[in-house]
């Protein structure tokens, strides 16, 4: 066997003796059969010291993360800790080009992990209503609106005898508006302004953009300001709004976009790269891809949000991928052989 593909193969070893040791359901058997293997070529403890490196120098800022969102009280203080903090030292390898090449995703990973768990989280200091990760939460407005929060999702409410105004800070929100032509009803967002008297549509904030998606009756939207060049949208239409403008209108099934209200995820054709990204707003912890060969794989299928463990699973049964928690905060996913 070619030595890059022998340093491939050991390399993989390790991480799945790893993962499996510490998946907290390893038997004695399993530890026996992991002694014997690392016993039977010193490349395998090389490899499996390199892996336990990583996870040693990852481990400890993962943490801090966790403690965060598990201790909003403090969450000022541990921020400035974390941002703070000296630089850690990249962990030294013992394999060869290969090995530090996989494991190269991983720290990447680490990087990301610590600047992606943070945005947002100020939001929920000044809003009235917020849900954490993996929470939905139904609310009544004083004129009989009804709004359903998705998950880690947070909003302010500014009503009037003139205007209902809605501020969605964070997330994604469903809204079924009672009818009062009186009294407008506004979703507004850094990126744009939703407005209606009396309709249903979904409103998602994401990174950079929104995107609004009409269930009932008609809606407009519009950049803050710009009123006048308001796109109207009706029933299975979608657009979205970014700092530059609006995009173009697309049809939609707007049941499949709101079917997080009935506690599904639904996808049809889609690339794992956008499915992680979705999965990863219901996850405890980060899903990463290591291998971005793997990124376009296609996804279909409908999953029931109570278990998103069980559809990481059946991700890597479909497609054939194996997934290594790193710690409670980072879980890695890859190819076999990557």
């Amino acid at each position: 066997m070619h030595s890059n593909s022998m340093e491939e193969t050991i390399s993989n070893e390790a991480i799945e003796w790893f993962s499996k040791l510490h998946s907290g359901d390893a038997v004695p058997e399993d530890f026996v059969h992991f002694e014997e293997w690392r016993q039977l070529n010193p490349s395998h403890a090389e490899a499996y010291a390199d892996v336990e490196r990583f996870w040693a120098w990852l481990d400890t800022p993962a943490k801090r993360v966790f403690e965060r969102e598990d201790a909003q009280s403090a969450a000022s203080a541990q921020i400035t800790a974390l941002t703070r903090k000296p630089a850690l030292s990249a962990p030294r390898f013992a394999g060869g080009r290969t090995r530090r090449r996989a494991l190269a995703g991983f720290s990447l990973a680490a990087a990301v992990l610590m600047f992606t768990c943070l945005p947002g989280f100020f939001h929920f200091w000044n809003s009235d209503y917020h849900t954490g990760w993996g929470e939905r939460r139904e609310l009544v407005t004083e004129d009989g609106s009804r709004i359903t929060l998705n998950t880690h999702s947070a909003i302010s409410v500014a009503f009037s005898s003139q205007q209902r105004v809605i501020k969605l800070s964070e997330g994604e929100a469903y809204f079924q508006v009672a009818h009062n032509s009186a009294r407008p009803f506004l979703v507004v967002t850094d990126y744009g302004v939703t407005q209606v008297t009396g309709t249903a549509f979904d409103v998602y904030k994401q990174s950079g953009q929104m995107t609004v998606t009409v269930s009932e009756g008609k809606v407009k939207v519009y950049r803050e300001g710009a009123r006048g060049q308001a796109i109207e949208l009706t029933a299975g239409l979608q657009t979205t709004l970014n700092m530059y403008g609006a995009g173009p209108v697309l049809h939609t099934d707007a049941r499949q976009v709101s079917a997080w209200k009935n506690g599904l995820l639904v996808f049809n054709q889609q690339s794992l790269a956008s499915v992680v990204t979705e999965l990863n707003r219901y996850f405890p912890g980060k899903i990463m891809i290591a291998d971005p060969r793997i990124r376009q794989r296609i996804v279909s299928g409908a999953f029931d949000l109570a278990y998103p463990q069980d559809i990481l699973s059946a991700l890597e049964k479909n497609l054939e991928l194996r997934s290594l928690s790193i710690s409670r905060a980072l879980t890695m996913l890859y190819q076999p052989g990557f």
